[in-house]
């Protein structure tokens, strides 16, 4: 008896365990990304809405392979652009739950991941992203665009797939920091006041009295004048 439900416990544990491995898991990281040229100065900051249906774990099957999920794709999104936008506006921050403020720009971006197998001009696997997104303010669409990359097809399935991923999602996130970048500002950009200076008068300084030479012995004396002539 004891022996079939010990039989029975590690049974449902090596169940546990195969269900655990029927899935690959492909994190993303961030890239370098390459230098963007000088973009323009905008008045206000922006806002990164990502949509709610894009899930920071992205699962994918293609045809019969193993499930895969590319993880932190909502997170590397808004660090990708984060990084993309930073130097064209203000501030750059996600919006979240909040409203952005009168006069602020708003980017809605919107994108999923995919696993895009082998074919006759490559041996291995690639990541793919498509989406859209769009630039508002005050509830105006000012630009935006469908977006479509795929990334190298040298991977092997399964993890190794999410450097792939991260690279489309750069790309992507280059790709929309340089059309924002490059659309004109309609409103008066204030200049960024200097910080203060604190000042403090100097402290005052000790004043030092000379002393008086001492006397040296005649003999001495003698010496170092003659030393001095006859230099």
């Amino acid at each position: 008896m004891i022996s079939k439900f010990s039989g029975g416990i590690l049974g449902g544990f090596l169940v546990l365990a195969n269900g655990c491995s029927l899935e690959h898991h492909a994190p993303l990281r961030s890239a370098e990304l390459p230098a963007l040229a000088p973009s323009v100065l905008h008045s206000n900051r922006l806002w990164i809405d990502v949509a709610d249906r894009m899930p920071d774990n992205d699962c994918v099957a293609p045809g019969n392979a193993r499930l895969l999920c590319f993880e932190r794709l909502r997170s590397t999104v808004a660090t990708a652009l984060t990084r993309s936008l930073w130097s064209s506006f203000p501030g750059v921050e996600l919006l979240g739950s909040k409203t952005a403020p009168a006069g602020d720009y708003v980017l809605y971006v919107d994108l999923g991941l995919e696993a895009l197998p082998p074919d006759a001009n490559a041996p291995g696997w690639s990541a793919g992203a498509r989406g859209s997104w769009r630039l508002e303010r005050d509830g105006q669409t000012i630009a935006g665009e469908q977006v479509a990359s795929r990334s190298r097809t040298e991977f092997a399935y399964g993890a190794p797939l999410g450097v792939g991923a991260s690279e489309v999602v750069d790309a992507i996130a280059v790709r929309i920091g340089m059309t924002l970048g490059g659309i004109p500002e309609t409103r008066i950009v204030e200049p960024v006041p200097l910080p203060q200076v604190a000042t403090a008068p100097l402290p005052a300084r000790a004043q030092v009295i000379p002393s008086a030479p001492a006397t040296m012995p005649a003999p001495a004396a003698a010496a170092a004048q003659a030393k001095t002539t006859a230099f």
